[in-house]
């Protein structure tokens, strides 16, 4: 077996943990404020914009469960074998690309600071996960880990080798 992308390994391992921990974030603002998703129709792209408040803001409080559940299932995912961690960086591609037209929810007052403050965020979080997405894992995170440590300090195909 090939030495797993140490790079590759790192993004699954940083970002499963990341879209759990928002999953977290996203449940307490369910049982807290749900409300403060409305700062993100601000930012949206205008189309998105003008059905914010009656689409997603009328059914926010089911749709933050929604949200919930989708991150911590790609969360979770992204640390688990095959096509699981495979499904899991297409959907945070899809979702990084959804949050380009959406924005993060800081209205400012000129477009090249929405693009800054808003945007580029998720541009930079594509372009992170290009990696993975061209070439998942066959190995679990733990897997891959064990993999990369047991390889020591040889270095073979770190840009993303098959492991299996």
């Amino acid at each position: 077996m090939s030495r797993p992308s140490a790079y590759v390994t790192t993004i699954r391992t940083v970002f499963g943990l990341i879209f759990v921990a928002g999953s977290v974030v996203h449940l307490g603002n369910a049982l807290g404020d749900p409300s403060v998703y409305g700062a993100f129709g601000r930012t949206a792209w205008p189309p998105l914009a003008g059905w914010w408040e009656p689409l997603v803001m009328a059914n926010i409080g089911w749709l933050v469960v929604v949200m919930v559940g989708f991150e911590l299932v790609v969360g979770v995912s992204a640390w688990l074998p095959r096509r699981w961690n495979r499904l899991s960086v297409l959907a945070m591609t899809v979702f990084f690309v959804f949050l380009v037209f959406l924005g993060y929810g800081f209205p400012v007052d000129a477009w090249y600071r929405d693009l800054l403050v808003n945007r580029f965020g998720s541009v930079v979080m594509i372009a992170v996960v290009l990696p993975w997405l061209l070439r998942p894992q066959p190995l679990s995170v733990p897997a891959a880990w064990r993999a990369l440590v047991r390889s020591g300090g040889r270095r073979a195909d770190d840009a993303g080798s098959r492991e299996g």
